[in-house]
């Protein structure tokens, strides 16, 4: 979708990225109509490694699946994620890579309420209780916006352990892929949040979030 001048919200993404040198490879993890995200990348270079790894089970598994299809990438160096859907503006990668602390990381922000389609967020002293969208939003205390970082080669090594041992199990292949997080949290795993503001990032999940999105490039917000 073009957003006004042009780029997509992918090429925002990795224009985004590319400012920071600690990020030297891009995995895109695709699915439906994955041809026109690879014609994309293919028409419009960038400055980073970019390579797609299509999900072959997009349509019948949500995006634990697709977690998993990058699940040979997670153990060779410290890493983030985020979701396809989101952009953020440039100081919110420099705040997440330069907290360098070993662990693994949720990236959260906090707002006056919440509603039922956020990704909300509990807090347990000054680490990560629970994430996901069925917590009560009176209860909610933050709201995941769908980027990680995990640092370090024992972190790494944990999450990737979690998130093989959960996609054997069937019935969570329609699991959204911060369950991961749950399931370590439940282990005993710390998952420590770090902060960003509500206005540092966007995403676009519904029709109206399209003009939004193009206003916030206009008005050069992101």
């Amino acid at each position: 979708l073009d957003l006004g001048d042009g780029s997509t919200l992918l090429d925002k993404q990795l224009e985004i990225a590319a400012l920071h040198d600690e990020i030297d490879k891009v995995s895109v993890v695709s699915g439906y109509r994955t041809e026109q995200i690879e014609k994309r990348l293919e028409e419009h270079k960038h400055k980073l490694d970019v390579d797609v790894i299509f999900n072959p089970f997009f349509d019948i598994s949500n995006n634990l699946i697709s977690l998993w299809c990058a699940n040979h990438i997670l153990l060779e160096k410290d890493f983030l994620v985020s979701n396809g859907d989101n952009i953020y503006k440039s100081h919110v990668y420099g705040k997440i890579i330069g907290d360098n602390q070993e662990g693994i990381h949720l990236v959260v922000d906090y707002k006056d309420d919440y509603d039922e389609d956020d990704m909300k967020v509990l807090m347990r002293d000054e680490s990560i209780a629970r994430v996901s969208k069925k917590i009560d939003p009176d209860e909610a205390q933050a709201e995941s916006v769908g980027f990680i970082r995990v640092t370090g080669e024992s972190s790494r090594k944990v999450f990737y352990d979690m998130l093989m041992s959960m996609v054997k199990d069937l019935d969570r292949r329609d699991d959204f892929w911060l369950e991961v997080f749950n399931s370590l949290i439940e282990s005993g795993v710390t998952v420590s949040p770090i902060e960003i503001g509500e206005h540092d990032w966007g995403e676009m999940d519904f029709h109206p979030d399209i003009n939004a999105m193009r206003q916030a490039i206009t008005d050069n917000i992101f």
